[in-house]
């Protein structure tokens, strides 16, 4: 295994950007060209960020014990002004591993850059202390106490369903400060949810048990060993309003997918449900 820095230079073309720190891991047979292409790929996605990137961690792995579809593995951290964005990918070749990470990465930055722009944005005329999407506060707001008649389910989104790591989910869970996220196995393809809970973070898969013991291992995060309720969203809004539970994550019945009806905070209810 070698550890090393590259020169602390700004890409090319980019000469306003200020200079920051790629730290290299590498383990096994990997290439020059391969350390090449990742540090390219850093560099390229330091000029896509919201604010400036000022660190990176790289490791580029070459494990022959693993499946030859999935034996070079690459991993980054970014540390984009105080927030780290964590990612990796694994592919039969190193150029393609790093490729994948990037594209991880870069969809990372863009949810970054988009919550951010969310938080910044308030409605002309809007009460100064009114909670709005995008708001980060230390201690989240109690849910409107509308009566139960009066709940309906106001907005409903769709999620395309990615697939990627739980290692990624949770970063993205940190990332984005969400209280949950909703995410698709990448090994197994199984609808899955990370959340936070008193005591730290959960995890949840559509089928019930637990992923690989190396998708989890030194992971911060407890496994739910249940599977998800079959149900529709008129159920999931009965049960929420009967518990204290801020969102249900259940099976739908007639897509067999896995759906999230959570409480918002003026009261009523948004849905997320996933698309092919």
């Amino acid at each position: 295994m070698t550890a090393s820095n590259t020169p602390r230079t700004a890409p090319q073309g980019n000469a306003d950007l200020e200079p920051f720190e790629i730290s290299f891991v590498i383990e096994g047979n990997v290439s020059d060209a391969a350390r090449s292409r990742a540090t390219y790929v850093v560099r390229d996605l330091a000029t896509k960020a919201p604010r400036p990137v000022i660190f990176a961690r790289v490791k580029l792995l070459h494990i022959p014990s693993r499946a030859p579809t999935e034996n070079h593995m690459a991993q980054a951290t970014l540390d984009v002004s105080g927030t780290l964005l964590r990612s990796q990918a694994a592919a039969a070749g190193m150029i393609d591993a790093i490729n994948m990470l990037g594209e991880r990465l870069e969809r990372r930055l863009r949810d970054l850059a988009e919550r951010r722009e969310t938080a910044n944005v308030r409605p002309t005329g809007a009460n100064s202390e009114a909670w709005r999407s995008g708001d980060l506060p230390s201690t989240r707001p109690a849910y409107f106490p509308r009566p139960d008649g009066e709940r309906e389910i106001v907005r409903r989104k769709t999620w395309a369903g990615h697939r990627i790591s739980v290692m990624d989910a949770l970063f993205d869970l940190y990332a984005l400060d969400h209280r949950y996220f909703l995410f698709t196995d990448e090994v197994d393809g199984v609808d899955s949810i990370v959340f936070e809970a008193p005591g730290g973070l959960r995890l949840r898969r559509l089928t019930g048990g637990a992923p690989t013991a190396e998708e989890i291992a030194d992971l911060p995060v407890e496994v739910v060993e249940t599977p998800a309720p079959s149900m529709t969203s008129e159920d999931a809004a009965r049960r929420l309003d009967t518990s204290d539970e801020p969102f249900v994550f259940y099976r739908d019945p007639s897509t067999e997918r896995g759906c999230v009806l959570y409480r918002r905070y003026d009261g009523h209810y948004g849905l997320i449900e996933a698309t092919d």
